[in-house]
């Protein structure tokens, strides 16, 4: 009892509201500020202006020289283009058609005679005999054999 009472006491005097007392002082001292000068801002160069300016100069450079391939595609064209006129007009003038000029009888041809004798024909040497008489003899190899069979062929 005298237990309970003691606990009583206590939450009693724990509902109690009791405040801290004010700090004058601060327990951490913060530094005190110093006041630098401001910044003086410098001016500044960017890489990219400098690289804009280089492509700049590396795009012109291309401009040209394409310009120049252009030119001188430009003028090779033409050159071949007046070649082919040139070379046409001369087909064309070499295909129109030129009559055969008339031939001149005023002193006519007359083959002179040849000194060379005239040929003689020969007859030529056929193989005919031979083979005739190769064919009798491979025709019939065993006819010394049978007469009978021989002569049913």
């Amino acid at each position: 009892m005298e237990e309970r009472r003691r606990m009583e006491e206590e939450e009693a005097k724990m509902r109690n509201f009791k405040a801290q007392p004010v700090l004058t002082e601060d327990p951490i001292p913060v530094p005190e500020k110093v006041r630098k000068p401001l910044t003086e801002v410098q001016d500044f160069k960017l890489r990219v202006d400098n690289r804009s300016l280089d492509r700049a100069e590396f795009d012109k450079k291309i401009k040209q020289k394409e310009m120049m391939h252009k030119r001188y595609r430009e003028e090779t064209e033409s050159a071949r283009m007046i070649e082919e006129e040139k070379v046409l007009k001369q087909l064309r003038r070499t295909l129109v058609p030129h009559a055969r000029p008339v031939p001149k009888f005023d002193h006519p041809f007359l083959p002179q005679k040849s000194s060379k004798q005239v040929t003689k024909p020969r007859s030529p040497k056929l193989q005919i005999v031979k083979r005739k008489e190769r064919k009798a003899t491979t025709a019939f190899p065993y006819a010394a054999v049978s007469t009978a069979a021989s002569q049913m062929r």
